[in-house]
C-alpha cells in the first residue's frame, strides 16, 4: 500500500508529534508499505531519521505523489487534503489533538464535519470529545509505544525507598499546566519528603527552575535511562490527543499521577486506583503521595500499581501492531469502496460537476 503523511504548513521540528508521525511512517515501511512525507517546508526533525520512507519537499501544497492513501496530520494540512485529486489517495484526517492553538473552535468543527475527509483519532479522549459535540464516530488508531525498549532496568524496592524521585515533562505552555510540577514538589518537601525532581523537554530549562535533573530533546536511549531512575510521574496537562510520555515512563516501572480532564489525553490507560492515580489539584497530589508512601500498605500499592500500569500500557500494543490496524482500517474502506464501485477519477468528478452546474444554471434536474 502507498501511503503519504501530509505535514503541508504543519512542518517537521523536534517535538513528540513528528517523533510520533516519523515513528508511525518508519513503522508502516518497516511492514512493506510505500510511505511518503510530504510538506512544503525543511525537515528540521533531527532526533532520529526516517528509515525508509521518502521525504518529499515541495512548493506547491497540492503537489503529492500518487498514492492509496493521503492523511492530513494538522488542522492547516486538511484543507489541502481535501482539495488534492483523488488520484492521490482516500483522504483521511488523523487527529492527534483538538488544535485550539492552530485554529479557533468554529474552524475545528466545522473541519470536523467535512464530508470529504475521513477522521480518525489517536485516543479515546479525542474519540468521546468529537461523539458529545457533533454525534460522529471517530476510530481510533494509537501510534503505539516502543515495548522493546521501554522497560524496567533496576528494582524500586518500593517498601524501603527513603528517597523518592519524581519526573515530568517540561513544557511552558498555560495547556500543560506544568506549574503544577515544582508547587507539588514544594509541597512534598516542606511535610518532610526526601524527594527529588527529574524532567526532560523539548525547551531550554528556564534558569528559575529548580531541579535535580534536565535532559532537553533526549534520544529514545537517553530517554530509557531518565525513566528508570524516576519512581513517580506528574502529568498535570489539560489538553492532549493521546499522552505519550506517561505511556514510556509507566513501560519503565513509573506510577502515573495524571490529571482526568475531558482532553488529558490518558484516559486510555489511567484508571484511578488501578493503573496510576488521579489528580485533581496541587494540594490533592500532595496528599495523596504523602499518604502512599507514608504506610506499609500505600508503599505495596504503588508496588502493585506499578505492575499493572506497565500491563496496561503493553496491551495498547506496540508501533506494529498499531499500524498494522491503521492498514487494516485503510483496506477495510478500500474494499468497500471498490464493491459498491464508487470509485471515480478526477476527470469523472469535474465531468459531473460541469453537468449539475449546466442542469442548475437551465432549470434542469441534476444529472
Amino acid at each position: 500500500m502507498k501511503i503519504t503523511f501530509n505535514l503541508q504548513s504543519v512542518g517537521a521540528g523536534n517535538n513528540g508529534g513528528t517523533a510520533t508521525l516519523f515513528h508511525s511512517a518508519n513503522t508502516l515501511s518497516s511492514l512493506g508499505h510505500q510511505v511518503f512525507v510530504v510538506s512544503n517546508m525543511p525537515n528540521e526533525f533531527t532526533w532520529f531519521k526516517l528509515n525508509g520512507p521518502k521525504w518529499f519537499e515541495t512548493g506547491s501544497t497540492l503537489e503529492y505523489p500518487d498514492a492509496d492513501i493521503l492523511i492530513a496530520t494538522g488542522v492547516k494540512s486538511v484543507r489541502n487534503v481535501v482539495r488534492a485529486p483523488v488520484e492521490k489517495g482516500e483522504k483521511y484526517w488523523w487527529i492527534r489533538a483538538h488544535e485550539t492553538w492552530n485554529a479557533d473552535e468554529n474552524q475545528l468543527f466545522a473541519n470536523y464535519r467535512n464530508s470529504n475527509i475521513n477522521l480518525i483519532v489517536n485516543g479515546l479522549c479525542l474519540q468521546k470529545f468529537i461523539k458529545s459535540r457533533m454525534n460522529k464516530f471517530c476510530p481510533i488508531i494509537r501510534p503505539g509505544t516502543d515495548t522493546d525498549l521501554f522497560k524496567p532496568t533496576r528494582t524500586r524496592n518500593w517498601a524501603v525507598k527513603k528517597q523518592w524521585s519524581i519526573g515530568a515533562l517540561y513544557n511552558g505552555k498555560p495547556r500543560k499546566r506544568f506549574e503544577w510540577v515544582p508547587e507539588i514538589v514544594k509541597g512534598l518537601k516542606d511535610q518532610g519528603l526526601n524527594v527529588r525532581l527529574h524532567l526532560f523537554g523539548t525547551e531550554e530549562k528556564p534558569e528559575d527552575l529548580e531541579c535535580s535533573s534536565y535532559l532537553m530533546q533526549p534520544t529514545p536511549d537517553e530517554l530509557k535511562v531518565f525513566y528508570n531512575k524516576v519512581d513517580l510521574w506528574l502529568a498535570p496537562t489539560k489538553s492532549e490527543g493521546l499522552h505519550m510520555p506517561p505511556e514510556e515512563a509507566m513501560l519503565c516501572g513509573c506510577v502515573l499521577f495524571g490529571a482526568d480532564e475531558e482532553l488529558s489525553g490518558m484516559v486510555d490507560y489511567l484508571k484511578d486506583g488501578e493503573t496510576g492515580f488521579i489528580i485533581e489539584s496541587v494540594s490533592d497530589s500532595v496528599e495523596k503521595i504523602l499518604s502512599l508512601v507514608g504506610s506499609k500498605e500505600g508503599r505495596k500499592k504503588l508496588e502493585t500499581i506499578s505492575m499493572k500500569g506497565r500491563k496496561k500500557i503493553r496491551s495498547l500494543g506496540d508501533r506494529k501492531i498499531n499500524m498494522k490496524m491503521m492498514v487494516d482500517l485503510f483496506k477495510g474502506l478500500l474494499s468497500r469502496k471498490r464493491d459498491n464501485n464508487v470509485f471515480q477519477s478526477t476527470e469523472d468528478i469535474n465531468r459531473r460537476r460541469s453537468m449539475i452546474a449546466r442542469g442548475r444554471r437551465y432549470g434542469a434536474p441534476d444529472a
